[in-house]
């Protein structure tokens, strides 16, 4: 007899998550096209190197991915969103401040 397994449907923000400050964009949360509709929740959130690359491979073609990467990024997520790690995010995040801050000032 097989076991029956009961998959999650992920969403941004789980229903036991009082939600974060800034709040989800509706084009992230319930775009019909989005690759991780009805995957566990479990696989966003991977304890190895194969876990990252199972959950990237959920994220890969998904059509909200960049979407669903700024939104993590601008929210400070732990996880996988749109494909990227939590630290990719913040090294890119932290390399886009340092560009901007690299620029000279125009004066008004």
């Amino acid at each position: 007899m097989k076991e029956e397994t009961h998959v999650v449907e992920r969403s941004p923000v789980f229903d036991d998550d009082p939600g974060p400050v800034v709040p989800v964009p509706p084009e992230l949360s319930s775009h019909p096209g989005r690759h991780c509709v009805g995957v566990d929740p479990e696989v966003f959130f991977p304890v190895s190197e194969l876990g990252v690359l199972q959950a990237r491979l959920v994220c890969t073609g998904c059509p909200v991915r960049v979407l669903c990467r700024d939104w993590a990024s601008a929210t400070g997520q732990d996880g996988i969103w749109g494909g990227t790690t939590a630290t990719e995010r913040d090294t890119t995040r932290h390399a886009e401040i340092r560009v901007a801050a690299a620029r000279p000032a125009v004066a008004a």
